[in-house]
């Protein structure tokens, strides 16, 4: 039974249970210098923790089939030709990453442009140590890629990002038409790409696939997935946990910015209090932040929906209007630098009712059930 009054008492019973696991001292965040790279990488760290089998990270986790999870996550999230684009990430969480700075592309200082393209590779290099492709962002990506988190880049693969799931140049070459082939495997999301709508009978939907769960040592081409367990809950949820219950009962606590910096160090972020000082101690600034950071660090991983319920916030319009780019615009031989294709389009305007909060009972159940009755609204 859906409870009929708030009870402040259930974030303390949450914040303790959370407390509990951290204080077991058993579980730790992933970082890429446990998997023996010599120096730290907040890329490779956090793309990793889905990567590197059975680590520290993992408090529960199944050992998924590798034909069955494995290579379909992966080449459901992969672009055309060898992939199903059927994975895709929204307008919506592109621009929730934060820059590397720590900012949000929405503060006047965080240097965010969607104006022009990059002059050059990303100095930064995170993830080249693998094979030679910048992981971050390149010569001729859109500006509104340039200069984001780690994150972003494990993340999300954009127009013009070089292809993960493809080990040779020659596979990777296979996701670029002709003219783009570089040796990278820039991926091809306008109309006449190869990953296009206008090529394919199953286009990419919002000019974005999901990248976070694949692997570089895949390859689409030809059904090759290495072997990684699917994980149901990791060590960085429950930092999230106690840092929300916390704000909620005693916002001032010191913790909550300790276990939220936490997640955004192995992120490669400065810590929340040097960009953002004011809010610390605000209980309404710090919830909006914790809820950020619970978007970002467990995105793809089934958490958005149940938080945005469970915090009532379905209703709110920013949350129901979904966008895109503009992936119907042809690149008329301009390769990937056309600034029209770069325009944000509204994809759809979902619609929400507060009854669908929770979920209306089987007529037949109601009706071989004494004393049942439907939930309200239905």
């Amino acid at each position: 039974m859906a409870p009929a009054a708030y009870d402040a008492g259930k974030w303390k019973t949450a914040a303790a249970a959370a407390k509990a696991v951290i204080d077991l001292g058993v579980y730790k965040l992933h970082y890429n210098t446990d998997d023996g790279d010599a120096t730290f990488d907040p890329l490779l760290s956090y793309r990793n923790t889905f990567l590197s089998n059975w680590n520290s990270e993992i408090i529960f986790a199944t050992a998924a089939s590798v034909n069955n999870w494995i290579w379909g996550e992966e080449i459901r999230s992969a672009p055309q030709p060898a992939g199903f684009n059927m994975q895709n990430a929204t307008q919506n969480i592109v621009d929730s990453f934060y820059m590397r700075n720590g900012l949000s592309i929405e503060d006047p200082g965080s240097g965010y442009s969607e104006a022009g393209f990059a002059q050059q590779d990303d100095p930064q290099q995170w993830g080249k140590q693998e094979d030679g492709v910048n992981r971050g962002y390149i010569a001729g990506n859109s500006n509104m890629y340039v200069g984001r988190e780690a994150r972003f880049y494990a993340c999300i693969q954009y127009n013009g990002k070089p292809i993960t799931p493809a080990t040779t140049v020659d596979d990777r070459n296979y996701f670029s038409s002709s003219q783009n082939a570089d040796g990278r495997g820039r991926v091809e999301f306008y109309y006449s790409g190869k990953a296009g709508a206008g090529t394919n009978s199953q286009p990419d939907m919002t000019g974005y696939d999901v990248l976070k769960f694949s692997s570089p040592a895949s390859n689409i081409r030809y059904s090759q997935v290495p072997y990684r367990p699917y994980i149901h809950l990791r060590y960085a949820e429950i930092l999230l946990d106690y840092a929300e219950a916390l704000n909620e009962t005693d916002p001032t606590n010191p913790d909550i910015i300790t276990y939220l910096d936490a997640i955004r160090k192995r992120a490669g972020l400065p810590g929340y209090e040097s960009v953002y000082p004011t809010r610390k101690g605000n209980q309404a600034a710090m919830r909006n932040a914790i809820i950020r950071e619970r978007q970002l660090e467990l995105c793809f991983e089934g958490d958005r929906y149940y938080t945005l319920v469970r915090r009532l916030m379905m209703g709110d319009t920013k949350h129901l209007k979904i966008y895109r780019m503009n992936v119907g615009q042809d690149d008329n031989g301009q390769g990937f630098g056309f600034a029209d294709y770069y325009k944000k389009q509204l994809f759809q305007t979902r619609v929400w009712e507060d009854k669908m909060y929770l979920f209306p009972i089987y007529q037949n159940d109601l009706e071989t059930t004494q004393g049942l009755v439907q939930n309200p609204g239905w």
